[in-house]
Parts: C-alpha cells; sequence; structure tokens
C-alpha cells in the first residue's frame, strides 16, 4: 500500500433490534425523501435501510427503523401523513426468523 493511504475498517456485525418498516406511497416530488428523513431525525433515529421505487406517477419507500413506542409511532405516522404529497403510511412490525 502506497505511503499515506489507509486500508477502510470494516465496521464489526452488531445485532439489529427489534425493526419496524415504515411503508409511504406518494407523489413524485423531489422533497418527498428528505422530508421523511428529516422526520426521522427528528425522532432521534438513523434508519436502517432505506428503499425507494419510481413509478410512472408514485413513489414508494421503505425505511427501516429501531423500534418505537407506541405513542412516538403514532405521532410519527401522523407527522408523516400532513405531508402534502404522501397518498399514505403505515408502520409494520418486521419479524427476525
Amino acid at each position: 500500500m502506497p505511503h499515506g493511504q489507509t486500508r477502510a475498517q470494516r465496521a464489526p456485525k452488531t445485532t439489529r433490534p427489534n425493526l419496524v418498516r415504515l411503508h409511504v406511497s406518494g407523489d413524485i416530488c423531489p422533497n418527498l425523501l428528505p422530508r421523511l428523513l428529516g422526520l426521522v431525525a427528528q425522532f432521534d433515529e438513523i434508519p436502517y435501510g432505506i428503499a425507494l421505487t419510481r413509478h410512472r406517477a408514485s413513489l414508494k419507500l421503505s425505511i427501516d427503523l429501531g423500534r418505537l413506542a407506541d405513542a412516538r409511532a403514532e405521532i410519527l405516522l401522523n407527522k408523516v401523513a400532513g405531508i402534502p404529497t404522501v397518498r399514505g403510511a403505515r408502520l409494520v412490525e418486521l419479524r427476525r426468523d
């Protein structure tokens, strides 16, 4: 390895907590993903995974989060539903097999 270069370090494997997946469908809008991530950040959460699929006239997003208390989950869903371009949102508990 040339002088001054370092090799990338891999993060140690850790077990994931029980997760919930936030499913959101909405109109095609360049601000939808940043707005959703901003709401997630307000809850001091860092997503474990994000998936986005663009369809002809809509977006489908999935964001994997750590377990949320019921009250916090309801607040998050209400805030997501308040985004004008959101058509629907739901939280689903992910099973670990």
